[in-house]
């Protein structure tokens, strides 16, 4: 809870992860025992930024501790308590895209990529 108020199942998850792959294929009969088979694959169809989607869950986790980790009213950077919680989104902080081993800020995924190809088969 946050100055009493219960907080969302997921709140400090970020954005979702959203990305689409798409394959183009077309086989072609060449003879009676050749195939060629072109094909156009596409990464990320919609070049849509994958920011790391993970903040800190776990409120006895955060860098700067706060008051109670029961109903979380102030920050506590000095032993004062002194940096009241005001808004949530204070309690942001980004814990890396697959957990803290790659560091925070990771980006998920790949831009835009393409690459064409033929399979041949006899």
């Amino acid at each position: 809870m946050i100055n009493g108020v219960q907080t969302k199942l997921d709140q400090f998850r970020g954005t979702p992860y959203f990305q689409v792959d798409l394959r183009v294929a077309r086989p072609f009969k060449v003879k009676e025992r050749w195939q060629i088979y072109p094909f156009i694959e596409m990464f990320n169809l919609f070049n849509r930024n994958n920011p790391g989607a993970n903040y800190v869950t776990d409120i006895s986790a955060l860098p700067t501790p706060v008051n109670n980790l029961y109903n979380a009213t102030a920050l506590c950077p000095t032993p004062a308590c002194n940096v009241p919680i005001t808004n949530p989104n204070q309690l942001l902080v980004p814990a890396g895209a697959l957990g803290d081993f790659f560091g925070p800020g990771t980006t998920v995924g790949i831009p835009f990529a393409a690459q064409i190809g033929v399979r041949v088969s006899f």
